[in-house]
């Protein structure tokens, strides 16, 4: 028997299961109770951008082509990821957000800009700042320039 290694071994099932990429495991993927990788890529809402053709927003505004993948608070800086899922390349994408207290008042607002500078379709980029201290800080939207 063989030692269990980090790749998922494709080579000895009848099953579809994940099938050769540059990355190692599957975008969206499910184990089995056999052990095997079986790739939900099609079920999943969103895909790794392998093109265009399946991130690409054809005639949407500038706001609708970058949307806010992850975003997160930890009590000090606001972090997260953007994707762009428009048609063209764009540049200079920030986050903006706003600071609530406890209440839900605002207490602050602001954006963050996003690395790097340029997106090409399909692709992320990640943020990170301080912001105010509050007790919620949540993403409201994401732009930038083509």
């Amino acid at each position: 028997m063989t030692p269990i290694s980090a790749r998922p071994v494709i080579a000895y099932s009848t099953n579809t299961i994940a099938q050769n990429s540059e990355i190692d495991e599957p975008f969206c993927y499910m184990k089995t109770p056999e052990g095997k990788t079986v790739d939900l890529g099609k079920l999943c809402e969103k895909q790794p951008a392998s093109g265009t053709s399946q991130t690409c927003i054809p005639g949407s505004n500038i706001s609708a082509k970058v949307s806010i993948a992850t975003a997160n608070y930890d009590g000090n800086f606001f972090s997260g990821k953007v994707l762009n899922q428009g048609c063209k390349i764009i540049k200079n994408v920030k986050v903006n957000y706003e600071v609530l207290d406890e209440s839900g008042n605002l207490i602050d607002n602001g954006f963050i800009f996003a690395e790097p500078v340029t997106l090409a379709p399909g692709q992320s980029a990640a943020f990170r700042g301080a912001v105010v201290a509050g007790a919620k800080v949540q993403a409201t939207h994401a732009d930038g320039q083509e």
